[in-house]
């Protein structure tokens, strides 16, 4: 039976079922979709004999100024210049990342190798073009909007004893940068079952043996692909010194909004993997927070016939509203979270039913 656990550290997780058997390496149907014809190589530079033991890969579209910092980051890392490879599948941008990947190879101390699709077909299949050009026995996944810490790799790589086959690293947001009202980071404390591409780390055998990255599960592929990997029985390990930070992007307040839709995933991650369902709040809510805004509005709703519901909607009021008034224009501030909660709550609905699966 596949265990997660965290790193150098074994822990068998509750009700999981047995693990099928190993299939053979090789089964690889989206990694076999890559063609040369997709892509040309734009930038090479660093050594080109040695044999790097992990290919760091990193998908980007129009992020020139972002991306400078996480190759600058990538170029510091303190392991051996010719230990690991650097990657970057600019997924055909048109905001001079092209030139910044060339300058980058010229100076690169590390192999490096800029990498540029003809056309825009989605992360999964940029991050798949990076692991068919991989020569590393490990591929880690980082993004171009993310910075990893000086001794990444070097923690991410102490993961990988016998039989693992995918490492999650911890991602928090940027130390140096404040979080505005509107915004978007990513974070991840402990092993939540998301596999997140912000930070992990795979055996390519395992990602070969599992197909590589779906396509079709936009904005998830990432989830998709490491409970593939667990699926066929290989370890899964969380690595807490593998630290990445995310920087902290302003968004727009209708982007905000909207991005709150992207909840609808949930159940579908929840559906195809029940397994993943013990990384719910209670194994039903997707954040701590959904149940109390949901018992608000059942408060709202049933208050209207009877004045004692009014008082399902006291725990949403005073917990999480004592956290986001904090700042300018604290009844602003509260009607955008009440706003952004209702979209999530509409998106999570919308996913239950779509996909059978009842995730809030």
């Amino acid at each position: 039976m596949a265990s997660i656990r965290r790193a150098l550290v074994r822990r068998r997780p509750p009700n999981v079922a047995p693990q099928p058997a190993r299939r053979k390496v090789g089964a690889a149907p989206f990694l076999d979709d890559i063609k040369p014809s997709m892509y040309e190589i734009v930038a090479t530079g660093g050594p080109s004999d040695t044999a790097p033991q992990v290919s760091v890969v990193v998908p980007t579209r129009n992020r020139r100024d972002l991306l400078s910092d996480t190759i600058g980051a990538l170029l510091a890392q303190d392991m051996p210049p010719g230990s690991y490879e650097i990657l970057v599948v600019d997924n055909a941008s048109t905001d001079g990342t092209t030139e910044l990947l060339q300058a980058a190879a010229m100076s690169s101390p590390v192999p490096f190798t800029g990498i540029r699709a003809k056309r825009n077909r989605g992360p999964a299949v940029s991050r798949n073009t990076g692991v068919q050009n991989a020569r590393g026995k490990i591929v880690a996944f980082t993004d171009s909007d993310c910075v990893p810490t000086h001794s990444w790799l070097r923690s991410m790589l102490t993961a990988f004893a016998a039989g693992v086959g995918v490492a999650q690293g911890r991602t928090t947001a940027h130390p140096a940068q404040g979080q505005p009202l509107f915004n978007h980071f990513i974070e991840t404390l402990d092993f939540d079952g998301s596999y997140s591409t912000s930070n992990v780390a795979y055996l390519k055998e395992a990602v070969v043996e599992a197909g590589g990255f779906d396509p079709g599960c936009s904005y998830w592929e990432d989830v998709d692909l490491g409970w593939r990997v667990y699926r066929l029985g290989w370890e899964a390990v969380f690595a807490p010194e593998a630290l990445v930070y995310h920087q902290v992007l302003r968004l727009s307040a209708p982007g905000w909004l909207l991005n709150a839709w992207h909840y609808h995933i949930w159940p579908a991650k929840a559906a195809r993997y029940p397994e993943f369902g013990r990384y719910l709040f209670c194994r039903l809510w997707s954040h701590p927070l959904h149940p109390l805004f949901q018992a608000f509005v059942l408060g709202l709703t049933l208050g209207a016939w009877r004045r004692p519901f009014l008082l399902l909607t006291l725990p949403y009021l005073f917990f999480p509203f004592r956290q986001r008034l904090v700042g300018r224009w604290p009844p602003l501030r509260a009607g955008a979270h009440v706003a952004r909660d209702a979209v999530a709550l509409a998106a999570l609905l919308t996913g239950s039913v779509r996909f059978r699966r009842l995730v809030l």
